[in-house]
């Protein structure tokens, strides 16, 4: 199962133990990783297709109450068990970590800081929400599912603090370059006494009175 996205595995493992459309995969795999992941039936769609053209699962079309008046339900083929067992064999890849914030302030300008802030502050606040969302009480570990999903919020939740606390650091550091800076462009003017202009030719102009 070769493709850029680890829910194909997943996925394929929850038609395993039971077939499923879109819309209810997508609700099991949310319940089982968590709202970290921000699962949508829209992103399983291109997936499912992907296994389906590899021949794991089989699409079957069912009545149902909807607007179209039916569904599609996916089913594992007799492939799938193989194949799954080959996905957990796998060592599992280390994704790199790209998060578009931090390749903006790879190659920042100074007018740029303000915008980053910006960026930073809903940043801040998007995975505020995340973990708020992934911090309920977890279940009590009676089945090897309730394990896995223990494992996999808290894994999730690790991830999002340590994502706040780099996204608060960089604020303030910004921040504090930026009041620096300013600072430091901007000093402060000089007060100069000001002398009564001499009205004689030679004597000279008020701030540059001639020398004696």
């Amino acid at each position: 199962m070769r493709g850029s996205s680890p829910l194909k595995g997943a996925l394929l493992g929850l038609l395993l133990q039971r077939p499923g459309h879109g819309y209810d995969l997508a609700n099991r795999l949310g319940r089982r990783l968590g709202p970290a992941w921000q699962i949508e039936a829209k992103g399983l769609y291109p997936m499912l297709q992907q296994l389906e053209r590899a021949g794991l699962v089989s699409p079957q079309a069912v009545a149902c109450n909807g607007p179209t008046g039916r569904r599609i339900v996916y089913h594992p083929t007799i492939r799938a068990q193989s194949a799954l067992t080959e996905w957990m064999t796998a060592g599992a890849a280390a994704e790199p970590v790209r998060v578009e914030l931090q390749a903006k302030l790879a190659v920042a300008r100074y007018e740029d800081l303000p915008r980053l802030l910006l960026a930073l502050d809903c940043y801040e606040q998007e995975r505020r929400t995340l973990l708020s969302a992934s911090a309920e009480e977890f279940p009590s570990v009676r089945s090897l599912a309730e394990l896995a999903m223990t494992l996999t919020r808290a894994a999730a939740l690790t991830r999002l603090r340590a994502e706040l606390d780099w996204a608060v650091l960089a604020r303030r550091a910004i921040a504090e370059f930026a009041a620096a800076t300013k600072t430091a462009d901007c000093p402060a003017p000089r007060r100069v006494a000001a002398r009564p202009a001499r009205g004689a030719a030679g004597e000279g102009h008020a701030l540059h009175p001639a020398r004696r």
